[in-house]
């Protein structure tokens, strides 16, 4: 699992949200939970704490509960790694220039402003969901649901923009 999210300056922008969406699905990701909401600025804090002293702690924080995020739970092999593939550098700049086709090249507007965000390890992964989907229990989707993710037995439901596991018959 890991935690995805599209930052409130992009989230605004339905174009945006649409093709980051896409690009979710079309890299073979399952999408375990998914919400639209707005930082509380506990919740924003609890996510950035490890920047919290640096110059732009202050600004990121400012960002992530300036309007909703669109805030997603995300499934499959390797799925820290190609999520973080997609979006590319942190660094705006960097991703124009090394990576033009990544999520950052295209939405992002600065350093604080790069569009996105994702874990960065399985533990980060699991304290970030705990933060964004309070409700979600990590340990028991692995012991729970998973085997259907990684077995295919869900079906996507798109109104929700997630997948489902599916009822027996």
């Amino acid at each position: 699992l890991t935690m995805a999210l599209i930052k409130p300056h992009a989230a605004k922008v339905p174009p945006f949200v649409e093709h980051i969406k896409n690009a979710i699905l079309d890299n073979k990701f399952f999408i375990v939970n998914h919400a639209r909401r707005l930082l509380s600025l506990s919740d924003a804090k609890a996510m950035y704490a490890e920047h919290e002293g640096k110059a732009f702690y202050d600004r990121l924080v400012g960002l992530m509960t300036s309007g909703p995020a669109e805030t997603f739970i995300l499934a499959r092999e390797n799925g820290i790694k190609t999520w973080r593939g997609m979006m590319g550098p942190t660094r705006t700049f960097d991703a124009i220039f090394k990576e033009p086709h990544s999520l950052r090249s295209l939405y992002g507007l600065s350093n604080t402003k790069n569009a996105t965000h994702g874990s960065d390890s399985p533990q980060s992964a699991k304290r970030e969901t705990m933060i964004i989907f309070p409700d979600f229990c990590y340990d028991d989707w692995y012991c729970e649901e998973e085997i259907y993710f990684r077995n295919g037995f869900v079906k996507f439901e798109e109104r929700c923009f997630k997948h489902v596991k599916e009822e027996e018959d």
